[in-house]
């Protein structure tokens, strides 16, 4: 698709991860950093892990209870 001389490039979407809440990933990555032994300065390695493992979980089981009740 074509917009005043540039071409648009669309991303993969990814609605998985969209549609997974902020809450339930916050959870999970706080609970993963404790298991860790709260390390200071890793934030994002606990945040990853925990979209990771919701994302797998969803494509394996389906959407959790507090996505069906959102849709």
């Amino acid at each position: 698709m074509r917009k005043q001389g540039m071409t648009l490039v669309e991303r993969p979407r990814r609605d998985t991860a969209a549609s997974i809440s902020l809450e339930r990933i916050s959870e999970l990555a706080y609970r993963l950093w404790n298991e860790r032994g709260c390390p200071i300065g890793s934030p994002d390695e606990d945040w990853f892990r925990a979209e990771e493992e919701l994302r797998n979980h969803r494509e394996m089981f389906g959407p959790g209870e507090d996505e069906r009740q959102a849709n």
